[in-house]
C-alpha cells in the first residue's frame, strides 16, 4: 500500500482524483492567502507576519499526506512568497545574512516538511503493517472458522452416519426377526422391511416361480407413472439369466444392463442353499446413487440367499404342519387323505358322509375386519362342530374351510351352515356374507347296498352275477 492510497478519495472514488487532490488543496489555499493579502492585507504577502499563513498548508500536507506532499507545499509557498517579493538588503548586510533573511522561512518549511512528513510516513508504514497483520489475522480467522464449520459438518455427518448405522443394525435385526417365521406369507411381508433397511432401496420387488414363469408376489416403492413387468416367462432375457443361469445381474456391467433392459438396477435368484431349488427372484428398481456400490451388491447377494433359506424353511414347516396357524384347524394337505379314509369307513359301516365348504366373502370388509376373519373362523368352527366332525383349512387360506360331517346327510348341511354363520356374525360383531358348497360323499343306502354286494352267498355263481350286476348299477348311478 502506497502513501497516496490513504488520501481521501474524490466523490467518484477514482485513484487519479486522489493523486491530484493535494495539488488542488495547495493551490486553493495559496490563492486564498494571496487574495486575502491583496484585498485586506499590507500587500507584502504577509512577509512580516509570524508565523506566516503558509505554515498551515505546509504542516497540513506533512501530517496528513507525508513528505512528498509537504515538500510540494513548501515549494509552492516559497515561490508564492518570494517571487517578485524579495526583501531589500541593507547597506551593512553581507550576502550570507541576506540569504538567511530571505530564505529562513522557506528553509524552516522544508525542515518541518522533512521531519513531520517522515514521521507521518513512518506512522503510515506502521499503520499499513498493522492493517496487513490485521488482514492476515482476519484471513486466518476466516480460514479457521471455515475449517471449524467443515469439521462441525463432518462431525455431524459422522454422527448421523453412526446413528444411521446403529438404526440400520437395529432395523436389520427387527427385519430379520420378521422373516425368521414359519409362515411363507409372513416371510414375504418381512422381506420388504429387510431389503429397505439393508440396502436403503427405494423401489424393489419379489417374484416367485410359478410353473415356467416368475410372477410378482410383493413390491414396494413403485411409482404410478412407472410400472415394471409383473411376469417374466422363459423367453425373457432376465428369466434366462437369473432363473436359468442362477446369476446375479446389475447395471454395473454392460452385460447386466443389457439383460435388465431398464427394469431395475440389480436382480438375483432366490435359491434354497440346502436343496438348490429355485424359489424366485429379488429385483431392486431404484436406490440412491451413493448407496449403489460394490458393498451393496455383495449385501444383495447375501440377502438373496438369506430370503431363499427363510422361505424354504417356512415352506418345509408348512408341508409338515398338522394345523394351520391362522385358524388353528387341520391343514388342507390332510383333507384328501382323511376324506378317502372316512369315505371308506362310511361305505363299510353304512353311514352318511357329507363334505361342506364354508367360505367367507371379504370383499365388503375393511382391512382390520379381514385380518380378524381367520381367527374367527377357527374359533367358531371349533365351538359349533361336533367332536366327530373333521374341520380343515382350505384355499383361499383364512377365508374358507372344509368340514367332513360323518352321519349327516346332505340335506341337513343347511342347518350346519346357518349355525356357523350365526356364530360368526356374533363373534365378529358385524354382518358377514358367506357361501357354502355341499358334496354328498356317501349315503347310508349306498353303503348298505355295498355291504350286500360284499356279503357271501350260498350260490357262488349267482352271487358273482349279483355283485357284477349291482356294481354296474352303482357306477351308473
Amino acid at each position: 500500500m502506497t502513501a497516496t492510497s490513504l488520501v481521501p478519495a474524490a466523490p467518484n472514488g477514482s485513484e487519479t482524483a486522489s493523486r491530484w487532490s493535494p495539488l488542488v488543496e495547495i493551490g486553493l489555499f495559496v490563492a486564498f492567502v494571496l487574495a486575502l493579502d491583496a484585498l485586506w492585507g499590507p500587500g507584502d504577502r504577509f512577509a512580516h507576519l509570524q508565523p506566516h499563513p503558509f505554515w498551515a498548508i505546509v504542516l497540513l500536507m506533512a501530517v496528513y499526506y507525508g513528505t512528498q506532499e509537504a515538500l510540494l507545499a513548501t515549494a509552492v509557498s516559497s515561490v508564492a512568497l518570494l517571487l517578485g517579493n524579495l526583501p531589500s538588503p541593507s547597506l551593512d548586510q553581507n550576502v550570507h545574512d541576506y540569504a538567511v533573511q530571505a530564505l529562513l522561512t522557506p528553509l524552516l518549511w522544508m525542515l518541518a516538511s522533512l521531519v513531520l512528513g517522515e514521521l507521518r510516513m513512518r506512522h503510515r508504514q506502521q499503520q499499513n503493517e498493522t492493517s496487513e497483520r490485521l488482514t492476515q489475522a482476519e484471513r486466518r480467522v476466516a480460514l479457521l472458522s471455515h475449517a471449524h464449520k467443515d469439521l462441525a459438518a463432518a462431525k455431524q455427518r459422522l454422527e448421523t452416519r453412526l446413528a444411521g448405522q446403529l438404526g440400520t443394525a437395529t432395523g436389520l435385526f427387527e427385519a430379520a426377526r420378521k422373516i425368521e417365521t414359519v409362515e411363507p406369507g409372513q416371510v414375504i411381508a418381512g422381506v420388504s422391511d429387510l431389503v429397505e433397511v439393508a440396502l436403503h432401496a427405494k423401489a424393489f420387488s419379489l417374484f416367485l416361480l410359478e410353473g415356467d414363469a416368475l410372477v410378482l408376489t410383493a413390491a414396494r416403492g413403485w411409482a404410478p407413472e412407472r410400472r415394471y413387468a409383473e411376469r417374466y416367462t422363459g423367453t425373457a432375457p432376465l428369466f434366462q439369466e437369473v432363473a436359468g443361469g442362477q446369476r446375479v445381474v446389475s447395471v454395473a456391467t454392460p452385460a447386466g444392463e443389457a439383460v435388465l433392459q431398464g427394469h431395475g438396477l440389480m436382480a438375483g435368484p432366490l435359491v434354497d442353499p440346502g436343496s438348490g431349488k429355485l424359489i424366485g427372484m429379488l429385483k431392486v428398481e431404484d436406490m440412491a446413487f451413493l448407496d449403489f456400490n460394490l458393498s451393496s451388491l455383495q449385501t444383495f447377494k447375501a440377502l438373496c440367499g438369506w430370503i431363499a433359506a427363510a422361505y424354504a424353511n417356512a415352506e418345509a414347516y408348512q408341508a409338515n404342519q398338522i394345523q394351520d396357524e391362522t385358524t388353528r384347524l387341520y391343514a388342507m394337505k390332510y383333507l384328501e387323505r382323511q376324506t378317502a379314509y372316512v369315505t371308506e369307513l362310511a361305505l363299510r359301516f353304512g353311514f352318511d358322509l357329507t363334505l361342506l365348504l364354508f367360505r367367507v366373502e371379504v370383499d365388503d370388509l375393511t382391512e382390520s375386519q379381514r385380518r380378524d376373519v381367520p381367527a374367527a373362523l377357527g374359533e367358531v368352527a371349533r365351538k359349533v362342530m361336533r367332536r366327530t366332525d373333521l374341520v380343515f383349512s382350505h384355499d383361499p387360506p383364512g377365508r374358507q374351510f372344509a368340514v367332513l360331517l360323518p352321519g349327516t346327510p346332505a340335506e341337513n348341511c343347511a342347518i350346519v351352515a346357518g349355525k356357523l354363520r350365526e356364530r360368526l356374525i356374533e363373534r365378529c360383531g358385524h354382518d358377514v356374507r358367506c357361501t357354502t358348497v355341499v358334496r354328498a360323499l356317501c349315503r347310508a343306502d349306498d353303503s348298505a347296498l355295498r355291504r350286500q354286494l360284499r356279503a357271501p352267498s350260498d350260490d357262488g355263481a349267482s352271487s358273482a352275477e349279483m355283485v357284477s350286476s349291482r356294481d354296474r348299477h352303482l357306477v351308473a348311478s
